[in-house]
């Protein structure tokens, strides 16, 4: 194993999330897992970026990254649970929801900022290109990091969610 050659940038990783999330049935099942499963959707997609590129982040480090993004989280939820009640269907104004609803997503890319600065700082580890990394030979340890970071070892439901959202990432 060897360390990864550069840093993860958080604009990099802000265009792969908004690809993956974007991609299959990633959002739906993201929200699943955020909404019954208390799972960030960022580390979650922080997560599908170390199965694509064959970085394995140990327990230590995942909760570190999740811990670094703590407060930001409390503040997302806050915001979130706003931009739902002001949704038009629960008699909010359109103007002032797409208002909320740019606001969430600025306050998503500065803790993806965050983020990403707590993963640069983990000496997480990869696979070298062209060995036995591929997801279908190879249990990369970031799924249990990220399995036991959220407390979903003894969730079947989780578990299903986070396989199919596994299954969608690209060999």
């Amino acid at each position: 194993m060897t360390a990864p050659a550069s840093k993860l940038t958080s604009s990099i990783f802000w265009q792969y999330s908004t690809r993956r999330y974007a991609s299959n049935d990633m959002a739906p099942l993201a929200l699943l897992l955020q909404d019954n499963h208390g799972v960030n959707v960022n580390v979650l997609l922080l997560m599908c970026w170390c199965l694509e590129n064959n970085v394995i982040v140990n327990l230590i480090q995942m909760k570190a990254i999740v811990a670094a993004i703590t407060e930001s989280d409390k503040q997302l939820q806050a915001h979130r649970l706003q931009r739902k009640a002001a949704h038009p269907d629960n008699g909010g104004q359109k103007a002032h929801y797409e208002v909320l609803k740019a606001q969430e997503l600025e306050l998503e890319k500065q803790q993806q900022a965050a983020m990403i600065e707590a993963f640069n700082t983990q000496d997480v580890m990869t696979l070298p290109s062209g060995s036995l990394s591929t997801k279908t030979t190879i249990f990369n340890a970031s799924i249990a990091a990220f399995i036991n970071a959220y407390a979903l070892k003894d969730s079947e439901e989780a578990r299903q969610l986070l396989s199919l959202v596994v299954n969608q990432l690209p060999n």
